[in-house]
């Protein structure tokens, strides 16, 4: 069994932050994630700059990574910039 890694994404989005919330909350997100063992704890963004998110999860180490590889396309028409993505991983 592999350990679970917390997980810490901030991005920027194209979109405002309520348009961006209803995709991430939906039921095709949550199978999306449930495909890949991943626990969303908590999404935001950030006071100063609304258009800045952050996504805490828990998942097996690596999944993270192959959830956003795998749905890379599906995640870009959300109008999420990749270029701004920053990723941290906790024990």
């Amino acid at each position: 069994m592999s350990r679970k890694i917390t997980t810490v994404i901030s991005f920027k989005i194209e979109s405002t932050f309520e348009e961006w919330v209803k995709i991430f909350d939906s039921k095709e997100a949550d199978l999306r994630h449930s495909e890949f063992d991943i626990k969303p704890l908590f999404r935001g963004f950030s006071k100063d700059d609304p258009k800045k998110v952050i996504c805490i999860h828990q998942a097996p180490e690596g999944n993270i990574q192959k959830f956003v590889q795998a749905n890379s396309e599906w995640i870009k028409s959300h109008k999420v910039d990749f270029s701004s993505m920053e990723e941290s991983s906790w024990i």
